[in-house]
Parts: structure tokens; sequence; C-alpha cells
């Protein structure tokens, strides 16, 4: 079998034992396959938008006698799912712009049942806003490096709270900003570059108003870093 990533394996953990499980964008399976022999879900769907990642997908389970507990699906993000086909949602691998696309086509997803499992190659803090905006809670968040690169891989529940008191520091950093591991806090100082030039480049061009929100985010989560 072969063996996951760190990154797989983190959004793995987050799974809650038991539930039904659907791998969005599953290209080889691997993610499924791994919950299956684990005894983490009795049942996963791996979908893909493409065939040849769903040919991928049936080579990896081919073999390991899965079959009746691995269900392989043609599907653009969530469209060709129905409401109770599964209980935690995972897309791994993806920017944070198509996951929040990929969410936002899909109403049945806001239920206190559901358990999403996200983590985005870029634009996390798209992602988080939209989770807030939509009443999601985030349940768990956690930075981890993997061959080489860092991600942050995000668990999310909907509350039916809409929150339109969440922070810019809540956006940017999430609960990053909380955790004292070198992944998440080199994860934070990355964001936290990327604020600076966005600061820098509104003063420079004349949007005195966004450069002032960027240095008050910049000032609180320098204060947050720092903290001991």
């Amino acid at each position: 079998m072969h063996e996951l990533d760190l990154r797989l394996k983190t959004a793995a953990g987050f799974v809650r034992q038991g539930s039904r499980a659907a791998d969005i964008g599953t290209d080889h399976a691997y993610l499924p396959v791994y919950l299956i022999l684990n005894n983490i879900s009795p049942y996963v769907i791996a979908s893909d938008l493409r065939k040849k990642p769903l040919e991928n997908a049936r080579r990896s389970i081919s073999g390991l006698s899965l079959g009746d507990r691995i269900e392989l699906r043609l599907s653009d993000g969530l469209d060709a799912y129905e409401p109770g086909e599964a209980d935690d949602i995972i897309i791994c691998g993806m920017g944070g712009n198509l996951i929040t696309d990929i969410l936002s086509r899909c109403s049945w997803i806001k239920d206190k049942r559901y358990r999403l499992i996200l983590q985005p190659q870029s634009h996390a803090y798209d992602l988080r806003e939209y989770l807030f905006r939509e009443g999601f809670s985030v349940i768990e968040e956690t930075g981890v490096r993997s061959e080489g690169r860092v991600y942050t891989v995000t668990a999310a529940e909907y509350s039916g709270i809409k929150d339109t008191e969440f922070s810019d520091i809540d956006i940017y950093f999430g609960k990053l900003i909380y955790r004292k591991d070198d992944v998440s806090r080199e994860i934070c100082s990355r964001t936290l570059g990327y604020l600076k030039v966005r600061y820098k480049a509104e003063l420079e061009y004349g949007n005195r108003a966004l450069a002032a929100k960027f240095e008050s985010i910049i000032k609180s989560a320098e204060v947050l870093l720092n903290e001991k």
C-alpha cells in the first residue's frame, strides 16, 4: 500500500471515527484506502472531475478487495452528491478559492451533521472568510510540513450562526496564530510577510484606508506571535 504523506495523514486524523467520508479530488484514492484499512471510516466515496484520476484510483484499490467499501464517482466537486451520502467531506490539494467555489454550490452542507476537512494550497484566508460568513465554525486547524512544503489543514462544522464579528486576525491567521509549533509559526510568518507587502503597496499607491487596515493587522499579529 502507498504510504500516506503527512499532509493527507493529518487530514485523515480530522475524520471522525466511524463516519462515512467523501474525498473530493481523490486522484489515486490513497486517502480513502487509508481511512478504510485503518478502520476510521466504514465507507468512502472517492470522486474526481476527470476520468483519468479515477482510473488511477481504481488501480490503487485493485487487489485490496475494497470495492464494496470505496465507491468511485465522477463529480465536479460535490455536484454529483446527495445529502446524507457522506458525513465527513474532505477537500485537499486545491486552491482556497476553488474550495470556496465547490462549497458555495452545495447548500446541503449547511447542516450540523457534516464536517468539512479542508487543505487549501493557497488563499487560506479567503476560505476562512467564506466559512465564517456562511455560519461555519473552525473546530481545529494545524500547520503541517510534508515533502518540503508547509500546509494548513482545517476542520470546520456548521453552527448556523453567521459570525459577523470575526476579526482580520481570524481571517488571515486562523487558529494557527495561537499555536506554538514551528510549522504553524512559519505559516503565520509567511502570512505576515504577505501583509507587509500589501501594506507597503497600498501606502505607496494611495489607498491610505487599506494601508491603515493592514498596518493594524500587522501590529496585532506581531503582538500575538511574540507572546511567550
